[in-house]
């Protein structure tokens, strides 16, 4: 798994969880199945690649920013 994947997981995965939501509820109300979402949970899908409605909809149930979660932490690549 990437850096960045795993980083976006362990993010979407913090998040759902400090919101005492189960992988279920923000699936259905990112109106897609458990599975698709636990792809990116897991890291084995990456948000960047996802549909718009679909990353957004992720963003917006548990509150991140969406630039963020897709470009990552830009200070992080201008030390590079």
């Amino acid at each position: 798994m990437g850096n960045q994947k795993k980083q976006t997981a362990l993010i979407l995965r913090k998040a759902r969880l400090g919101k005492g939501f189960t992988q279920q509820y923000v699936a259905v109300n990112a109106n897609t199945n458990v599975r698709a979402y636990q792809r990116l949970e897991s890291g084995e899908r990456d948000i960047g690649n996802a549909s718009m409605r679909f990353g957004l909809s992720v963003c917006l149930i548990l509150d991140l920013n969406p630039f963020t979660l897709v470009l990552g932490d830009q200070k992080d690549a201008d030390e590079n």
